[in-house]
């Protein structure tokens, strides 16, 4: 049932649908999200609050719904029963949210090189001092093999050059300068 509280957890999902009610003609709609507390659709004809809707949602099958909520050109459904069961209706929105809503590409703002001197000097805020050698580097930041990688947070220094260490993978890290290096002082002949 649906409360004056929101359910905190919400899933982004877009499908068409239609709807329609027992004194209603047919409607169109699109599923706007849903949540445990139900889904919300926008749509140009909005019902009243505690009216029976059947909803037919596309990849989801049809819905037997009491609307719970309006607002200005949406509504939100409690569902009361399904065609198919319940549990592989949510199943297949919660795929389709997931799907539809795929994390961003993460670009690379600057080239990666491979430095002709590749041995470097990894010191840690405590003082110890690691031997790395560097995979690649660009503006931002360097990767590192080494034989005992430094944890996610870890402030160091590589050569001369302070970073934080931003990821840790098999044998060696990422790190993120804290000033990144000028684009045109990174080139086969870098040191840091």
């Amino acid at each position: 049932m649906m409360s004056d509280r929101r359910a905190k957890t919400r899933y982004k999902v877009t499908l068409p649908a239609l709807c329609w009610g027992r004194h209603r003609p047919n409607f169109y709609a699109v599923t706007d999200d849903l949540s445990l507390d139900g889904i919300r659709f926008k749509s140009s004809v909005v019902p009243a609050i505690d009216e029976r809707l059947t909803c037919s949602i596309r990849h989801a099958g049809s819905l037997e719904a009491i609307v719970v909520r309006t607002e200005t050109s949406a509504f939100a459904i409690r569902v009361l029963g399904a065609n198919h069961p319940l549990g592989l209706v949510v199943q297949s929105l919660l795929s389709l949210a997931k799907s539809q809503n795929l994390p961003p590409l993460v670009m690379r703002a600057f080239p990666r090189i491979v430095p002709e001197r590749q041995d470097v000097l990894i010191t840690t805020e405590a003082g110890s001092m690691r031997p790395g050698r560097v995979l690649n580097i660009s503006a931002s930041g360097v990767a590192v093999s080494m034989e005992e990688p430094l944890d996610v947070g870890t402030l160091i220094v590589i050569g001369r050059t302070r970073a934080k260490v931003a990821r840790r993978f098999d044998n060696g890290i990422g790190a993120a300068f804290l000033k990144p290096l000028h684009e045109d002082a990174v080139g086969p002949h870098v040191v840091l």
